[in-house]
């Protein structure tokens, strides 16, 4: 009986493994991710998420990706290794936080921890398609090509785009930023794709046309890099570059020079863009030269963690319990008695910048030490037991995206960075787990999640979509155009943002029209909304529907409050002015939760 079932295994591992339309179609379909869907795009109010709308379409590609990799799991036989099951104790991790810190914000985590299962389930699906190293080649081919267009589109914007231009960038900012609205997570992406062509020119066949292609990266991604002026992208340059100059070293001499030549005349490039009589970078000297506020937002955040260190303070609560805290702890630090004078962060976070931490403050030390352990589990087996000669490359090609999501929040204001990143862990796990194989009896539930789940997310992102379009239309027309809102059909990818949009809107009618009630409706709903995303822009409404019931904000409770958690913000000073109107529609971008 065992040699039968023994048998049988082996027989539909062999007819799984003889699948080479599966393997040409997930790899068309992160071709078509990469170079098209990734560069959806028209006028948008900025941010992380859905707020984006090639993160909309590029959920679709990864949708039929998911579909892709995980449908040879429904012909009874599934593929897994160790590197799987940690992943499930890790998901395990990530969600168990959930039972005892639910609370009425636990729904906004609720997108971040639906990612990283997909996530989770698309590398599992990548060992079910046991793809060869030359489709894991036409994976790395994918990413280059959307690193290239994203090159090409940086220069347009540094060169070619005039003030007013229809993607809304300001040419006088002399930083280039892509497609992704926010310089660093382009220079990420850039910084990775020139890692990936290192690693694609050593696997490269004897192709002119190969060649050329990938060697375009190191020759035109370091002026972009540079001009972007992100520190986070120059240090993952300064590390992840030697790495695979190394790796190329011991790979093949003549690669190398190739690479490194290329390289070499990239950087001469980049000089002349940088000092040439036509640069502008005085700006962005200033801007490099500015601190930030990482370092106490850092601080802060590892007070937080002493503060509550099982428990967390609760899945969605960063947001409204960081900026709380933060003002807590800031006006009782002797330089600010009797008033705030060092304010340290005036914006609003909803994110302290760096991934660890982020679980760290909102879960506890269990999802934060799972995360720890994760990574350094990945970066002990690539050292120990990767394959001789490519422990270099693997390292180098997940480090860029890993070191900026210690620096930011790069995997939210762009889906691509996440497939990337996930795409690049499969194939690193591939060279450095083994897999087996068994029997896997829930086919039919695999059957119906790959059928329904490109299906619902197609309706979903596309509706979605259409959402983006209509708050563009509502916020293009100064919010004078009847019906945008209306005809929504899709209110859930951003339901709190359109939630602010909405009651804005009311509150300039009532206001206009002189309705009290519904201006104390406004500020009863805001209150409300104040204990999940607070943020500059609501509190100025919520004053200036004070000062139409007839308070003077300057006085108020209210007031107070704001002053404390915002001290020195423009538009709050703005609503306390005596001649201040009613609320606007232009604070709304403020709004974005995402710095």
């Amino acid at each position: 009986m065992d040699l039968a079932a023994g048998t049988s295994l082996a027989c539909r591992a062999a007819q799984d493994a003889s699948s080479p339309r599966l393997r040409r179609a997930f790899v068309a379909t992160a071709v078509v991710t990469f170079t098209l869907l990734l560069h959806v795009t028209f006028p948008n109010l900025g941010g992380t998420g859905l707020r984006m709308p090639h993160n909309a379409a590029i959920w679709v590609g990864a949708g039929v990706m998911m579909a892709i990799a995980l449908w040879p799991a429904s012909r009874g036989v599934i593929r897994y290794s160790t590197f799987h099951q940690g992943l499930g104790l890790l998901l395990v991790a990530l969600w168990l936080p959930l039972l005892w810190t639910w609370n009425e914000a636990s729904l906004i985590a609720l997108p971040r921890l639906l990612t990283v299962t997909a996530g989770v389930l698309l590398l599992l699906g990548l060992a079910q398609l046991q793809l060869t190293r030359r489709h894991e080649w036409w994976l790395g081919m994918a990413i280059l090509a959307g690193v290239l267009l994203e090159t090409a589109l940086g220069y347009a914007q540094h060169f070619l785009l005039e003030p007013g231009n229809w993607l809304g960038y300001d040419p006088s900012r002399g930083r280039p930023y892509g497609i992704f609205q926010q310089v660093n997570v382009m220079a990420s992406f850039l910084v990775t794709g020139l890692v990936v062509s290192a690693w694609l020119l050593g696997e490269a066949r004897n192709s002119r046309l190969e060649r050329g292609v990938i060697l375009l990266a190191p020759l035109l991604v370091p002026a972009l890099v540079l001009v972007s002026q992100s520190r986070t992208g120059w240090l993952a340059a300064l590390i992840a570059v030697p790495l695979v100059l190394l790796h190329l070293w011991q790979l093949d001499r003549a690669r190398f020079r190739a690479w490194a030549g290329t390289l070499l005349v990239g950087i001469l490039l980049a000089a002349l863009v940088w000092w040439a009589p036509w640069a502008e970078t005085s700006s962005a000297t200033k801007a490099i030269a500015t601190p930030g506020a990482r370092l106490p937002v850092y601080l802060h955040s590892l007070r937080m963690i002493a503060e509550e260190p099982l428990m967390g303070w609760g899945y969605g609560r960063f947001q409204h319990d960081f900026l709380h805290s933060f003002a807590d702890w800031r006006a009782a630090l002797p330089i600010n008695q009797p008033e705030i004078v060092d304010p340290i962060i005036t914006a609003t976070f909803a994110h302290p910048h760096n991934e660890l931490l982020y679980w760290g403050i909102e879960g506890g030390v269990l999802p934060l030490l799972a995360l720890l352990g994760a990574a350094g589990w990945v970066a002990w087996r690539v050292w120990v037991h990767g394959p001789r000669g490519e422990r270099l490359l693997l390292t180098a090609l997940l480090l860029p995206l890993a070191l900026h999501s210690m620096t930011e929040l790069p995997f939210y204001h762009s889906l691509g960075h996440w497939l990337a990143f996930v795409l690049l862990l499969g194939i690193v796990a591939g060279r450095c787990w083994p897999t087996r194989a068994r029997d896997n009896r829930y086919t039919f539930g695999i059957k119906v999640g790959s059928v329904v789940t490109p299906l619902v997310l197609v309706l979903f992102m596309g509706s979605h979509l259409h959402t983006l379009w209509q708050v563009k239309t509502h916020l293009e027309s100064g919010g004078e155009r009847a019906g945008t809102f209306t005809s929504i059909v899709n209110p859930f990818g951003m339901a709190m943002m359109l939630d602010f949009q909405i009651m804005a809107q009311q509150l300039n009618a009532a206001a206009g029209l002189g309705m009290p009630d519904a201006v104390a409706d406004y500020l009863r709903w805001a209150e409300t909304h104040a204990q999940l995303a607070p943020s500059p822009a609501l509190y100025a409404n919520m004053l200036r529907a004070e000062r139409v019931l007839g308070t003077a904000p300057e006085s108020s409770a209210l007031a107070q409050r704001a002053q404390r958690l915002f001290p020195g913000a423009a538009v709050i000073e703005s609503a306390l002015a005596s001649n201040a109107s009613a609320a606007t529609l232009a604070a709304e971008k403020s709004d974005s939760g995402s710095r």
